[in-house]
């Protein structure tokens, strides 16, 4: 009975030992992975922490590509890397890439942001999602300056497509089909009423054409293509919203034909032929870029690397 009962103890302990090593086993392990949920979720916590920075950066200077290097919280280091279409020359204009690295003890996370970021239209001369070909495009100074203008944009910029056409019809400056604007059209100047800065609006449906040897005036809203024959001059903006181009079939005066104002359009612009030249002109763009939508930047895509050990 004695050495049955000494049997029962041993086994017992044996079996309470194996019991308390497995819970040890366990608890080191549930310690262990909390640990490593810890450095992770820190980690990924100041990876994002450095793009909110540089994100508040960039909304109050959107020029700033200076990034971060070498900075600490939370006992955590980080840097965050600002790249464009300077440096990533297969990136549009209109795109950034910010790359937030952030270490914390031996676990490394990195997050990747593509923001957008759409260009204010009033500063600029030409604006297209196609190319643009056989175009010089000058300052308000008449001086050559290609960084007035954008091409192969990846989107349209949202605009106000609905007021401009309002305007146009409480102007009476409605054409359906395709139009061929009269010289000095529609009344030799840019303004609708002057005194109130309120320039005039042209909507036409179809396609339009600008004569050579004559010039028109105001901001036209073009529903199909527009046509700039040889000589051709226009003091204002052409604003084409659906997919089209602006094309100079080299007709009439063997002289390149002109835009003082701007261009915005979902399409290409091909001066072939005679040539094109766009001069920049402030006040109109500024009158145009008044009805633009959604300037704030805007988050393309955001993606994380898997954990890495450091």
């Amino acid at each position: 009975m004695g050495k049955a009962l000494l049997i029962i103890v041993l086994g017992f302990t044996t079996i309470m030992s194996t019991v308390t090593l497995s819970v040890n086993r366990r608890s080191l392990e549930s310690v262990e992975n909390f640990s490593e949920h810890y450095k992770i979720s820190m980690a990924r916590n100041v990876a994002t922490s450095g793009i909110n920075m540089a994100l508040a950066k960039i909304t109050e200077d959107s020029t700033w590509r200076s990034g971060y290097y070498n900075l600490s919280v939370s006992d955590a280091d980080f840097d965050v890397l600002v790249q464009d279409h300077n440096t990533i020359p297969s990136m549009s204009s209109m795109e950034l890439r910010l790359e937030s690295t952030a270490i914390y003890d031996d676990i490394a996370k990195t997050i990747d942001v593509l923001l957008g970021i759409p260009p204010d239209i009033a500063d600029l001369a030409v604006f297209c999602t196609d190319t643009i070909e056989n175009v010089t495009i000058y300052d308000e100074n008449r001086v050559e300056d290609p960084s007035l203008a954008i091409q192969n944009a990846p989107d349209m910029l949202p605009f106000d497509k609905q007021s401009l056409v309002n305007l146009a019809q409480t102007q009476g400056h409605v054409h359906a089909g395709d139009f061929t604007p009269g010289n000095n059209y529609p009344n030799g100047d840019f303004y609708y009423d002057a005194p109130n800065n309120i320039p005039n609006v042209i909507h036409v449906s179809g396609n339009i054409t600008f004569s050579g040897g004559k010039t028109a005036y105001g901001i036209y809203v073009v529903e199909g293509n527009a046509v700039m024959d040889g000589s051709a001059r226009l003091e204002g903006v052409i604003y084409l919203p659906n997919p089209g181009s602006i094309v100079i079939h080299g007709g009439g005066s063997p002289k390149e034909s002109s835009i003082t104002g701007g261009v915005f359009a979902n399409g290409y612009m091909n001066g072939t032929g005679n040539h094109i030249s766009v001069e920049y002109d402030p006040d109109y763009m500024e009158k145009f870029g008044a009805f633009q939508l959604a300037k704030k930047m805007y988050i393309i895509s955001w993606s994380e690397t898997p954990d890495s050990l450091r």
